[in-house]
């Protein structure tokens, strides 16, 4: 296993993908904001879950940002179940963490805004302050990216904070697909999806299987912008050397 919890094992002709997750994946990964004030988006994930100001680990949005968001990159892809999310305390400030969205993406949204936000959950209301608050997602969606995004500003000074951020998946493995591969191959199809940005074999083949409708993709070795074809309704199997193709194993 690598450190960012993804096994992946070759079996030559053959590839298999298992993705699992006992830690908190956003545990000092790299974070971006829409703005700050004091600290920096990284104070949500420094493992210090002090409330207090004055800890100095507590994310603080600009007080004149109207739409503030908050993101981290778990550095690999993951299905995200569950956040953990800790409030500022204070009579000043303990309502700030309050009626916002948690997103997740497959690729960096700052860099590809066309691509479809799927929502984990929606939080209505404040996040009672102090302790740590447990906020199952209502629909487990795989992805790379985790963005807060609040859906209102309150009048006043209205900040938005976050003192700590986890993020979780599954304790147990959760995907498990075997993909055959046929070199220089390459299936034909009218119905085919390609994913926004260049990915590896295994990154095509966790999209297959997250695809109800995907028994097969095809995968161009010699491309590093769209290498990826996830395929819907194939047909023939014809000769291509610059791709392999990938059926799943039954």
């Amino acid at each position: 296993m690598n450190d960012s919890g993804k096994k992946i094992m070759f079996l030559s002709p053959d590839i298999y993908i298992c993705i699992q997750a006992t830690t908190n994946l956003a545990l000092r990964k790299p974070t971006t904001e829409s703005s700050f004030y004091g600290v920096n988006s990284s104070g949500a994930v420094d493992g210090n879950n002090n409330p207090g100001w004055g800890s100095m680990s507590c994310f603080q949005a600009g007080a004149s940002d109207p739409g503030p968001w908050w993101q981290v990159d778990l550095l690999g892809y993951y299905a995200i179940t569950t956040i953990v999310a800790t409030a500022r305390t204070g009579t000043c400030c303990d309502t700030r963490l309050h009626d916002f969205y948690v997103e997740v993406f497959n690729f960096n949204p700052t860099q590809f805004p066309s691509q479809q936000a799927r929502l984990c959950l929606f939080h209505e209301g404040v996040v009672l302050a102090g302790a740590p608050v447990t906020l199952p997602c209502t629909t487990v969606f795989t992805g790379r990216y985790v963005k807060l995004r609040r859906k209102f500003k309150s009048p006043g000074d209205d900040r938005f904070t976050i003192c700590e951020l986890e993020v979780y998946g599954p304790d147990s493995c959760i995907t498990s697909s075997g993909y055959r591969r046929n070199p220089n191959k390459k299936m034909a199809s009218d119905n085919i999806t390609t994913p926004l940005l260049g990915a590896t074999a295994e990154r095509c083949a966790l999209l297959c299987t997250e695809d109800d409708d995907c028994f097969n993709f095809n995968f161009n070795r010699q491309s590093n912008t769209n290498p990826c074809e996830i395929i819907h309704d194939g047909s023939a199997v014809d000769d291509n050397g610059d791709w392999d193709h990938y059926s799943l194993l039954m």
